[in-house]
């Protein structure tokens, strides 16, 4: 594909990959709002090209693989929370949940689940912890949607924890409108 974007587009983007990333996605999305089906296409091909989960994948970086189909894999964390620690994620280049449909969304969460289970078994792990850190302001490090699948044990010294917010009923039948 040819690329469709203009050099002022090409130079508003490169402005934006020198922000601070916590500047960088309210930038994007003005950006993109301002781009067409096609721009925005071609920018997907362009990320996914560098993206290392993409490149595990297409078998370009090794990786130590617990499952793959067409459509997802499993892989173990090179940097794990706990020994065991999976990662399972889209063969498709996707940044962050929303970019899936809903078949494509309930297929990783089934593959995370037996996940899960093959751990408890195998590992004997006590538990697992099952999240997606969904946006670089919910703890997103790499751009691609990953589901964390943690095996754990007693005293394992991982903390996944937040103290509640007391919320009134005003704003909570606010926010549920």
């Amino acid at each position: 594909m040819e690329n469709p974007l203009t050099e002022e587009q090409i130079k508003k983007i490169n402005d934006i990959s020198k922000l601070p990333p916590d500047k960088q996605q309210p930038e994007l999305q003005k950006l993109l709002k301002a781009l067409s089906p096609e721009q925005i296409e071609f920018l997907k091909k362009q990320q996914g090209q560098s993206c290392i989960f993409c490149s595990i994948s297409e078998g370009q970086i090794e990786s130590k693989k617990i499952f793959e189909d067409d459509r997802a894999l499993i892989v173990l964390d090179i940097n794990p929370a706990n020994p065991g620690h999976l990662l399972v994620f889209p063969r498709k280049h996707a940044q962050v949940m929303h970019e899936l449909n809903d078949d494509e969304v309930s297929y990783l969460f089934v593959l995370a689940n037996k996940a899960s289970n093959v751990l408890i078994e195998n590992l004997k792990a006590e538990g697992t912890n099952i999240f997606v850190a969904n946006g670089f302001v919910a703890g997103q490090n790499a751009p691609h949607v990953l589901i964390h699948v943690i095996p754990r044990f007693k005293e394992d010294g991982i903390a996944l924890f937040w103290k509640g917010k007391k919320v009134n009923d005003s704003a909570l039948e606010e926010i549920k409108k």
